[in-house]
């Protein structure tokens, strides 16, 4: 499964489908599931951008609007699955920051040996990835409450020379990260085979960036004869490839558990309270059993669609490169703009009427050129027209990005609201070309006072915020999954 390293991407603010459409926006949230459980109140509306410089107090968090969560991006974790951000812990990471009024950033990295050193840098808050609790891992971090417990198993395909008890791996190749838990087990079982004279087993290291359901599925296809894991995560994947083998344990079990920096005792307690309330109701096992039990899930999500596994996102994925590279757009924003206004459905209607991929208005569609707004192409191709036609009137942003979220915002509710946003922003001396310095200015203009004193006057602010926010949160999840090209195109450059 491709990985990135850690990921900051400068954010704005913004998100949900707006112009006034908010019975569609409701009804978009039911069939998702999302029910806006990322958003801040209204209010909080600060991102920092890039590498926060200090370990932050639970204070500190809640202030600031967001809580970074670094993860791992598996099966189990995080993924993203059709344009969809999903996992156990992106959802219980979602919980979390709806109980502290906030939203979630996940931050993907490779591995313990990368999480520990950026959770202490500040670059994350908590860690949740199904790590397990170990003695040495309890002097580098504070863990919360375990919420699982798990041990380590070893796998292999079937046909492969069966195992009755550990020291059966003796003078067997087994494949595992450095990092995990499992390459201290299988050190701690070639001391217990030195003692008796047997030959060691033959630890191959892989690379960080290969995830316990990646070397399973290499077991499966018979490129790996064993390896270890833990049989919370073995049991689902050996549903999928039937091939797989469970055999015996190679050590006792081990709690599951969230952690947060050492000290950070305030933080525990919130993740804490926050599994206990889960437990209460039926909602932990229902993501249980939807991340860990649910065979036909995981059957369901492992298709062209996965994106990690893929870099595809959506079945438009070829239009949507193709024309916003035409207009110099990085595609995964587009991507994410399209999933925000239609979940690339090219027949969706809004209750105002209107259609396909992008959403459009029947008479915008008729100046744009489309004549069948429900064609993925035409409306992709008359979408980014207009994409581009409202990019232009920001021409004095620089950034491409920071251009396109002023473009989105102007998409979502009209130049004018955003210009006289800009216009109060740069009276109060804030740099009007970037998004989060003027965005708190547009949810000013929900004030009918302040309003009053504009051209364009009253607008419903939270609605370009929000569009904005959610479409750039979800692009992040994509630049941390997907690449901009595909491996062939980034060859040839």
């Amino acid at each position: 499964m491709r990985t990135a390293p850690l990921l900051f991407v400068a954010l704005g603010l913004g998100a949900a489908r707006a112009s006034g459409q908010d019975a569609d926006i409701a009804t978009q949230r039911m069939e998702t599931g999302e029910n806006n459980e990322d958003a801040a109140p209204e209010g909080i509306i600060s991102r920092a951008s890039g590498r926060p410089d200090h370990p932050r107090s639970l204070e500190e968090i809640v202030r600031s609007g967001y809580i970074r969560v670094l993860t791992r991006n598996n099966d189990t974790s995080f993924f993203i699955y059709r344009g969809h951000r999903m996992g156990f812990d992106y959802e219980v990471g979602k919980k979390l920051a709806q109980h502290l009024g906030i939203r979630v950033d996940m931050i993907i990295t490779q591995g313990w040996a990368e999480m520990v050193p950026a959770l202490l840098r500040g670059e994350g808050d908590v860690i949740a990835a199904e790590v397990t609790v170990t003695e040495d891992r309890q002097k580098q971090v504070l863990f919360a409450e375990p919420w699982a417990r798990t041990r380590e198993v070893v796998v292999w395909k079937e046909g492969t020379p069966p195992l009755r008890a550990p020291e059966d791996l003796s003078g067997k190749e087994v494949y595992v990260r450095r990092s995990a838990t499992y390459f201290g087990t299988l050190a701690a079982l070639n001391q217990k085979l030195a003692a008796v004279d047997k030959p060691p087993v033959v630890v191959r290291i892989v690379p960080e960036d290969q995830e316990t359901d990646t070397i399973l599925e290499g077991v499966s296809r018979g490129s790996i004869a064993y390896t270890v894991a833990d049989d919370l995560l073995a049991n689902i994947h050996a549903a999928y490839w039937d091939n797989l083998v469970m055999g015996p344990a190679i050590s006792s079990e081990r709690d599951v558990a969230w952690a947060v920096r050492p000290g950070d005792t305030k933080l525990r307690k919130v993740v804490d309270d926050l599994f206990r309330d889960l437990r209460r109701k039926p909602d932990f096992n229902v993501l249980r059993k939807k991340y860990f039990e649910a065979e036909r899930s995981l059957r369901e999500r492992k298709d062209r669609f996965y994106a990690s596994e893929t870099g595809t996102l959506s079945p438009y994925d070829p239009l949507l490169r193709k024309y916003a590279e035409l207009h110099g757009f990085d595609w995964r924003l587009v991507a994410a703009q399209v999933y925000q206004e239609s979940h690339f459905d090219p027949t969706r209607k809004s209750w105002v009427g209107a259609l396909g991929l992008f959403q459009i208005m029947p008479a915008t569609a008729r100046g744009l050129g489309i004549k069948n707004p429900i064609d993925p192409e035409q409306s992709i191709r008359g979408g980014l027209k207009y994409m581009e036609q409202l990019s232009a009137h920001y021409k004095d942003v620089p950034d491409p990005i920071e251009r396109y979220r002023f473009a989105l915002a102007a998409y979502n509710s009209g130049f004018g609201h955003v210009d006289d946003a800009r216009g109060l922003a740069r009276r109060d001396g804030k740099d009007v070309t970037r998004w989060r310095e003027v965005a708190p200015f547009v949810l000013k203009l929900s004030d009918r006072r302040v309003a009053r004193r504009t051209r364009y006057g009253f607008c419903r602010g939270t609605e370009p915020v929000d569009y904005v926010r959610h479409i750039d949160e979800r692009y992040t999840g994509y630049v941390q999954l997907v690449p901009l090209r595909k491996t062939a195109e980034a060859k040839r450059d």
